[in-house]
């Protein structure tokens, strides 16, 4: 499995008001949160810092979530 599969999975395993960590990097990458059936997706700067709202995504667009946050360098 590489990264980019395991991120999908640890984000399709959220339960509600849960959140995680995807594609992280010294600090910084994204972090997901799970409302009800709704992820939002946020990037955390490299090295810290507060985060930036990126989206708002449903159960059939956590693919995309994760491979969004996976540009990100």
């Amino acid at each position: 499995m590489n990264w980019l599969e395991a991120d999908i999975m640890k984000v399709r395993e959220l339960s509600h008001k849960q959140d995680c960590t995807i594609f992280w990097f010294e600090g910084g990458g994204g972090e997901v949160h799970k409302i009800w059936d709704m992820y939002f997706l946020f990037e955390i700067p490299q090295y810290g810092g507060e985060g930036r709202f990126e989206g708002a995504y449903d159960e059939t667009q956590i693919e995309e979530l994760v491979r969004k946050a996976h540009t990100w360098t």
